[in-house]
């Protein structure tokens, strides 16, 4: 087979394997399917193995040396670990953000906030993660740092896959995307301690009792 096409399948098996772990229909822990992988796409293993290296790069996937890859498991200390990378490039972003560019970019994190409830109505999970992920990136968008924004996009898979881990309840849930407006109207009012320790309280909510320790 050209190698054009195995790069080709090798994409589309990566894209189609991220999505499912982001959404939570391949959970932490669980099997690769190599072999139905290849037979579903009609290929040997090795673009299938290839999208699976990308994926273990990508911190969503461990690959078990001379066995099988499974989707990678968030520790409670890994957890943590996140949560206090995300606090500080947040903040750090809040610091940036002042009334102009708050004035630009206020329809996008409106948009944003507004699809996460409207998705939490309808019980679509998945999408309430995906948008919860997209408010925030707006968010150090607005900074107009770019490094800052490449970290935080690199960062962003596990983040969405921590989500998933913790399954918080609905109510819980619905107090934590309720906190987009607040945070917005504190970067409005250009009050930004205040906003940051909103973001403090945002990312670490209970953050270690939804998450199990891997064996």
């Amino acid at each position: 087979m050209p190698k054009c096409v195995q790069n080709s399948l090798a994409d589309q098996v990566y894209t189609m394997l991220k999505e499912q772990i982001l959404s939570g229909q391949l959970k932490g822990g669980m099997k690769i399917p190599e072999e139905q992988l290849a037979e579903q796409f009609g290929v040997s293993r090795t673009p299938i193995r290839e999208a699976i290296r990308r994926l273990s790069e990508y911190g969503l996937v461990t690959i078990k040396p001379r066995s099988h890859a499974i989707v990678s498991i968030i520790t409670q200390k890994e957890a943590v670990d996140i949560a206090r990378v995300r606090v500080s490039l947040e903040q750090l972003a809040i610091e940036s953000i002042d009334e102009n560019a708050y004035a630009a970019n206020v329809k996008e994190f409106s948009r944003y906030a507004a699809d996460c409830q409207y998705a939490l109505g309808i019980g679509d999970r998945a999408t309430v993660f995906e948008q919860d992920s997209l408010f925030h990136l707006a968010l150090i968008k607005a900074s107009n740092n770019l490094a800052l924004f490449n970290i935080c996009e690199r960062l962003d898979a596990k983040i969405q896959q921590l989500r998933i881990a913790q399954d918080l309840p609905e109510d819980e849930l619905t107090y934590y995307l309720n906190q987009h407006s607040q945070i917005m109207s504190l970067l409005k009012n250009g009050e930004k301690e205040a906003c940051k320790k909103l973001i403090y309280e945002h990312i670490t909510h209970d953050l270690t009792s939804h998450v199990k320790d891997s064996e």
